[in-house]
């Protein structure tokens, strides 16, 4: 079989399942295998307990042994279907896959048993802290190699691993059989996380990337691990950390929302097998409203719609939210290499494309004209400006960004690269618009209490707009009405009726909630917000007259002592002078 074959990798989309087993698949082959390699004896000379292995020795081993034996059935199964596509072209020769295929299946099952081994050995003990990767001369030449001889190899290559940090760590020598225990899985750690590593860069950026875009089509499942691609997430975990809101639920916006959608379509159209976008776009989008105006609930369904539409369309896509807890740090350089490190690996490393929501991203850079810039600050913006310039990743078409601010505090540099697509958002401005929020969206599921269909809802809109409340406000105002609506004590008899019956009852006892109701709402909220207001701008004001009466105050008694301290010195000095009698 030509190697051309390889351009059209895992043509199926079949899903892959491999279920995890009450006493495993092979596990006494696992055991043999770790024996043969001599790791269990490489891990015993380290701890050296009195009675052979310790508690913690023997869950390590059998943590590894468990990675070993699901990776062999995770490479036996994305083997068998590899052969599977193959035998589909029609040919009548005897499926022989090509080196890139071979590597493919050897570079997942590598995955799959580093990642096992991760999850197995991270409760044990600390995870080091890992700052390069395992040299990649020869890995080729390893993964391409059958299932079969791959996982001895991998297993010896871990005892080599053991046996050389063990000769140049004094931890490995500790007095203390608890450090040494501890010692043994952290270097097992380091080398899973040093070798996925050297693979990774195999699988996302060299030659097995096609690989990885077709498999992300597919649904990969090995035990509670869930493969998109070479990447793994927990099955149970949720795809995304939006929230569940869709473009009809936002009123307003309306621009905004519809440059965001046109972008989620044309990072979708992103040829991911050839590398290139049909079209040139600008991937950033840049909001800037007052607070609960609705930027974040705009972002989130954006992104819903984006990860919609490509899951209708057969597009392996993600949408990662940016969080200043994702890359903050109090240490030197941490916080830019932690975002370099997101926007590499986890945007634009990922086999699909990508859509990123980076909210309030104004307090994420201080203006270099304050004067007093930290170096930290000065790393973060120079990671920003890499993102945005495009040399840190390539603005080719795979990714999309939102970001937003509240206000536009950033310098003149941060504010051209970030706002190069920028956009007013209003939130609601209309009455229709307050009323489509409050009683169609947000009140929705009480709608039937909240007389919806009285004329005077117009009102109630008017009067949002008239006390300049924003969609933040609203939802105050609707919760405080929901929960106005359903305060009512359960009768005996709900607690022994049906499902229907129990519908009949919340219906009977919930109260209802007139328009002027509403009104009076709007306008308690209103006065509330004005007199919150009002006693904010007095109490900045007797903070500012306190810090100035302090000012003074230290300034005159400053005055004062230096006077003093003068008037003593010329006393002193006067005493000091000899006598001219």
């Amino acid at each position: 079989m030509s190697d051309a074959a390889s351009d059209a990798p895992l043509r199926s989309a079949s899903p892959i399942t491999i279920e995890p087993l009450p006493g495993g698949y092979d596990r006494p082959g696992a055991r043999r295998l770790l024996s043969d390699s001599k790791l269990p004896s490489a891990i015993h000379k380290v701890v050296k307990a009195p009675f052979g292995h310790t508690v913690l020795s023997l869950q390590t081993l059998d943590a590894v042994v468990e990675a070993f034996d699901v990776a062999q059935q995770a490479g036996q199964a994305i083997q068998g279907a590899l052969m599977e596509d193959i035998a589909q072209s029609g040919s009548l020769a005897i499926p022989e896959p090509t080196r890139d295929q071979r590597l493919f299946v050897g570079a997942f099952t590598t995955t799959v048993l580093l990642d096992k081994l991760r999850l197995g050995l991270v409760p044990l003990a600390p995870s080091p802290k890992i700052e390069s990767d395992l040299e990649a001369d020869g890995l080729e030449d390893l993964l391409e190699v059958t299932v079969g001889d791959l996982l001895p190899r991998l297993a010896k290559m871990a005892t080599n691993y053991l046996q050389t940090q063990a000769q140049q760590k004094p931890e490995a020598a500790d007095p203390k059989l608890e450090a040494r225990e501890g010692w043994i899985v952290t270097t097992l750690l380091a080398f899973a996380a040093q070798l996925h590593g050297a693979v990774q860069r195999l699988t996302h950026l060299g030659r097995l990337r096609p690989f990885g875009i077709a498999l992300a089509k597919r649904r990969v499942t090995v035990g509670e691990l869930r493969y998109e691609g070479f990447h793994s997430r927990a099955a149970m975990d949720p795809v995304t950390d939006l929230s569940p809101v869709r473009v009809e639920d936002i009123v307003g916006n309306e621009e905004y929302v519809q440059a965001g959608l046109k972008l989620a379509r044309d990072v979708a159209a992103f040829d991911l097998e050839a590398g290139t976008s049909p079209k040139r776009i600008n991937p950033v989008l840049f909001g800037l409203g007052r607070p609960g105006c609705g930027k974040t609930i705009t972002a989130h369904a954006i992104g819903n719609y984006f990860l919609d539409y490509c899951r209708e369309r057969d597009i392996p896509a993600r949408f990662k939210v940016i969080r200043r807890t994702d890359w903050a740090s109090a240490y030197q350089n941490a916080s830019a290499n932690q975002l370099v490190k997101i926007f590499k690996e986890e945007i634009y490393g990922f086999d699909g494309v990508v859509g990123v929501y980076w909210p309030d991203i104004d307090t994420a850079f201080a203006s270099r004209g304050s004067g007093d810039l930290r170096m930290e600050e000065k790393n973060n913006l120079g990671a920003v400006f890499g993102i945005f310039d495009g040399t840190l990743i390539p603005k080719d078409g795979k990714w999309f960004m939102i970001c937003d601010a509240n206000y536009m505090q950033m310098d003149e540099a941060t504010r051209s690269r970030i706002a190069q697509n920028p956009f007013t958002v209003p939130g609601p401005v209309s009455a229709q618009d307050f009323v489509k929020l409050m009683r169609d969206i947000l009140l929705r599921d009480v709608r039937r209490f909240v007389n919806p269909d009285d004329p005077r809802w117009l009102e109630a809109g008017q009067a949002c707009v008239d006390s300049k409340l924003s969609g933040r406000n609203v939802e105050s105002i609707t919760n405080n009405i929901r929960a106005h609506v359903q305060d009512f004590e359960y009768p005996n008899d709900y607690f022994k009726a049906t499902l229907e019956r129990r519908r009949e009852i919340i219906d009977q006892y919930s109260k209802r909630v007139t328009v002027d109701d509403v009104i009076e709402r709007v306008q308690q909220f209103a006065e509330f917000q004005v007199e919150a207001e009002d006693k904010a701008a007095r109490d900045r004001f007797e903070n500012e007259v306190s810090d100035m009466v302090r000012q003074l105050n230290a300034g005159r008694a400053a005055s004062e002592r230096a006077a003093e301290a003068f008037q003593a010195e010329i006393e002193k000095k006067a005493g000091a002078a000899p006598s001219t009698t």
